[in-house]
């Protein structure tokens, strides 16, 4: 898979893909990360890519014609379902687990982080979808690009050493109901008078997983209840 983002401050990126997990699948060779300086397409020597918004308002737009030109250069296929153009944006789609099992099915993923004021609404000719982090305004768009990319990548089979270990993370389903993940617990047995549940201990493994069901419920009916209402 081949992800690219197509920033300004790439520099705000590449040392988090340079640790962790991230860094693993690229070393492996599972994933491809390239990160697009937004100014080599600027429209002058001045490395201009914004300008004032017509009609007035505060801050600046960046243009149109940088992020076509962008995305021409990576010469992708018109209409193939293979790959996708997002355009990280406050007025899009609220990201989720199930966008980034989507988006891990991709062999090409083109993030493009937006930044300043917004984006010429023009630009949207040229992208798939809009997709936000969540309700909150950010500097730009390369947290939510590197968060993406993040949740994308570990879903790659392979990335993981243990790759059933996503079955169970929050928000997957488990019998057809999107749930948290239930209580983890690890050594010691007791800290401070607080003991691990002796169920944990026991070594039946059925025991143990219908309390990690009911558990999960709990979790879920607890802290996100919004989940259990949309199933």
């Amino acid at each position: 898979m081949q992800i690219t983002i197509i920033t300004l401050f790439p520099n705000m990126i590449s040392g988090f893909f340079n640790e962790s997990i991230v860094k693993r699948a690229i070393d492996k060779k599972l994933v491809k990360i390239n990160l697009i300086n937004l100014r080599d397409f600027a429209i002058n020597n001045y490395g201009q890519v914004d300008d004032r918004p017509y009609g007035g308002g505060a801050g600046m737009i960046i243009r149109v014609e940088p992020v076509y030109n962008a995305i021409q250069s990576l010469n992708l296929k018109k209409k193939d379902k293979k790959s996708k153009i997002v355009l990280t944006s406050a007025k899009g789609k609220v990201f989720n687990q199930e966008k980034a099992k989507e988006y891990s099915k991709l062999e090409n993923l083109v993030l493009i982080a937006g930044h300043y004021e917004g984006v010429d609404e023009r630009v949207l000719k040229y992208v798939d979808e809009e997709i936000s982090i969540g309700d909150v305004i950010l500097t730009g768009g390369e947290i939510v690009a590197s968060a993406i990319t993040d949740s994308v990548v570990r879903l790659l089979p392979r990335v993981l050493k243990k790759e059933e270990a996503v079955k169970d993370e929050s928000f997957s389903k488990r019998k057809g109901q999107k749930l948290l993940e239930y209580p983890q617990y690890t050594r010691p047995e007791e800290f401070k008078g607080h003991k691990v549940p002796e169920i944990l201990l026991s070594g039946n493994h059925n025991k143990i997983n219908e309390w990690k069901m009911k558990k999960a419920y709990e979790e879920t009916e607890k802290k996100r209840k919004d989940l259990l209402a949309t199933q």
